[in-house]
């Protein structure tokens, strides 16, 4: 059985359109699925049930096979990260 899709317009800049184009030709897959995959993987990100904090790291390609390089590059992302959701912001006004 198929899916069934509500039909939607999007207005994008010629750039993204052709790397949106480019992108699914390489992965074998449509524009619209493309745009379907990053708005649910996005949406997923901040419509939680509010308990969590989405950390997203983008791993250089070069660090795969090196298990102690890659050790290093998430311990002092994740030393970052710590110190992030561990500074209390200021009190506001009230």
């Amino acid at each position: 059985m198929s899916e069934k899709f509500a039909i939607m317009s999007l207005s994008v800049k010629p750039e993204m359109q052709e790397l949106l184009k480019t992108s699914g030709k390489k992965m074998g897959i449509s524009v619209s699925q493309i745009v379907r995959t990053l708005v649910d993987k996005y949406l997923g990100l901040i419509v939680n049930d509010g308990s969590e904090i989405p950390v997203i790291f983008k791993v250089p390609a070069d660090l795969k096979g090196k298990p102690e390089e890659l050790k290093a590059w998430f311990a002092t992302r994740t030393d970052a990260v710590v110190k992030k959701l561990s500074d209390v912001p200021p009190s506001q006004p009230s």
